[in-house]
Parts: structure tokens; sequence; C-alpha cells
């Protein structure tokens, strides 16, 4: 008789049916798929877009520091207040520190488009108190990006650096 080479059969692992390594293989595939699509679906109902268009809204915003026209970060004059409240309705009014203000906004995800302020015409009572005003209605008109993060909401330029940075007013301001 000649030699003959003995063929292995299928090994019982290797039939997805049995129940063996590849089968288990299978399974997990599948329950991984189903666990995708699901953080799919509900990232795109609840996910960052949501939280970032609702968490501007939540607070009205006491700014705490803006961009120079050098990029330089400054402090919020001490004895001024300016704030930001960005109702669901688009519409953002608030103090620029001497004059009260509005505008319109759109946000969508962390994007932001601010029309131009109209504010009342009050003098400062000096110079800093007008130049902050000022810049800060430059600077809110200029802001295309937002992020809230530790309850602190932070404006960018189209450059991405920060151009205002805002925390939550204490109750009464």
């Amino acid at each position: 008789m000649p030699d003959q080479t003995d063929t292995p059969g299928p090994d019982a692992g290797d039939n997805p049916g049995t129940g063996g390594p590849r089968g288990f293989m299978v399974y997990i595939a599948i329950a991984l798929l189903v666990i995708l699509v699901f953080l799919i679906f509900f990232g795109n109902i609840l996910g960052p877009g949501a939280t970032s268009s609702t968490a501007i809204t939540e607070n009205t915003w006491s700014l705490r520091s803006f961009s120079g026209p050098d990029g330089t970060i400054t402090p919020v004059l001490n004895g001024t207040t300016v704030s930001a409240k960005f109702s669901p309705d688009g519409t953002l009014t608030g103090s620029g520190g001497c004059n009260s203000y509005s505008a319109r906004y759109m946000v969508r995800d962390t994007v932001i488009v601010v029309s131009r302020v109209a504010a009342t015409s009050l003098a400062c009572e000096d110079n800093n108190a007008t130049f902050q005003e000022m810049r800060y209605f430059a600077s809110i008109e200029d802001a295309a990006f937002f992020r809230v993060s530790d309850r602190v909401l932070t404006l960018y330029g189209t450059d991405g650096k920060p151009l205002l940075v805002f925390s939550p007013a204490q109750p009464g301001h």
C-alpha cells in the first residue's frame, strides 16, 4: 500500500455552529457591533451638540478675562461687571460694563456666530472701562467657537485662541 498522508477532518473548533472558538468569536463580534450601533445612535441624540448648545444657556455668564489686541489675556477691571445671557431663543443680552447690549446668536455643536452688538450709549467713568467695553463687544462679535468646561465658558476666535473667558454670574449680579 502506498503511503497516504492523513488528511485531518474538520476540527470541532472550526465550525461556527459547534460552539468552538470561532463560533464564540462570531458572538462577540455581533455583541460588539450591537454596542457600537447603540453608542452611535445615542451619541448623536444626547452627544456634544445637544450638550454644548444647552450648556451655554444654563447660566448668566460673568466675564473674567478677555484678550487684548496683542493677544494677551487681561482680567476684567475691578468695579466693572461684564455679563452675557444666551437665551434659548437665540438672543444674547447683558452688560458691557457701562452699557446694556443685545445681539442675536446661533450655535451648532461648538460653533457660534454672534450678530452685530446693539448697545446703549452711556459714557463710561474712565477710558480703561471704555476700552474694555469696546474690546468686549468686538471680541464677542469675532467669536467663532466656544467650550463649556468645569463651569467656565470660553469663546475662541477663528485662529483657535481664547477671546473671552466667563464664569457663572453670582446671583444678584
